[in-house]
């Protein structure tokens, strides 16, 4: 398909297809239960390595085999060589999502450490990133784009009620499955109920996606923060764009505090769609719409648009 032309629902149905058409594990029968031994012997003590999926800056991710169970999970393993504050997001990610089960987040099952190597099994899909679209110059129509942000939006809710505000949403972690998508990476995360003395970086997340407040540093977050992150996701879905680009983060985070969203670049979004987009991006989050909020108008959005 053309750079040209949005991406439909059905477009990334068929491009998932063909990704998993790929995959030598897809045509292969069940691997065979495996002694005791065998599942004592595994890098992970009761998991059964299948192949490496990807790695980042801390942690590794393999496809792998729950031994007794034969449920596929996937397996991030942290790397050996982590620091404390690393360590730290890692048993934070862990234990947050332990408390979380809803459709559109991906599922933690299991944490912890096994021969030196602190892990962490989490539910295994096929599906790909938004990023692996948009990096490919890819964008979406208006239609799916909203599908999308509604439901990362009702993720939000739901995290809304849990006193949980995620802090890092982006199209990298957005996991689009079919018709449905799932919130994923949840290192950052912050339980708002929880007591914060030890809470030492109130600056985090991915400055092309920051809200002004997080990238000011305030410690008082809440579901409008990720709204607005959700809001910048949902331009660049549509046109392919980000709002603000700079030479350094400094730069781009001071943009998104001062500088005004100039919506010339963003003429191809139509007026009622960049109406909702307005009130997730406000640059005060008391003009921001709560992800509580925001479901109902992007539902009824919806419901107004052409199929």
């Amino acid at each position: 398909m053309s750079t040209d032309t949005p991406f439909s629902l059905e477009d990334v149905r068929k491009f998932l297809q063909r990704k998993r058409g790929h995959s030598h594990f897809d045509d292969q029968e069940t691997a065979p239960k495996a002694q005791q031994q065998d599942a004592m012997e595994q890098p992970i003590v009761g998991y059964r390595m299948l192949e490496k999926l990807g790695s980042g800056g801390m942690a590794a991710v393999f496809k792998a085999e729950h031994i007794s169970s034969g449920e596929i999970v996937a397996l991030k393993l942290l790397y050996p060589h982590h620091d404390k504050k690393t360590l730290k997001q890692f048993l934070h990610e862990g234990m947050i999502l332990m408390r979380l089960d809803h459709p559109h987040i991906l599922k933690g099952f299991d944490f912890g450490i096994s021969t030196s190597f602190y892990f962490l099994a989490l539910e295994f899909v096929e599906g790909e990133s938004l990023v692996t679209f948009l990096d490919k110059g890819f964008f979406f129509t208006e239609r799916y784009a909203l599908q999308i942000t509604l439901q990362i939006a009702i993720a939000l809710a739901y995290l809304e009620r849990k006193g949980i505000v995620h802090r890092d949403v982006k199209p990298a972690n957005i996991l689009t499955i079919a018709d449905s998508v799932k919130l994923c990476d949840f290192a950052l995360a912050l339980d708002i109920k929880a007591h914060r003395e030890e809470e030492s970086e109130t600056t985090c997340g991915t400055m092309e996606y920051i809200a002004p407040e997080q990238a000011r540093g305030d410690p008082n977050l809440g579901s409008r923060t990720d709204v607005y992150s959700l809001g910048i996701t949902c331009m660049q879905m549509i046109t392919g764009q980000l709002p603000f680009h700079g030479d350094s983060p400094q730069e781009i985070m001071r943009q998104h505090i001062y500088e005004p969203i100039d919506w010339r670049q963003f003429a191809k979004i139509s007026l009622p769609v960049q109406t909702v987009i307005k009130m997730m991006v406000a640059k005060k989050p008391e003009k921001r719409l709560h992800a509580s909020k925001l479901v109902p108008v992007l539902q009824k959005l919806l419901q107004q648009m052409p199929n």
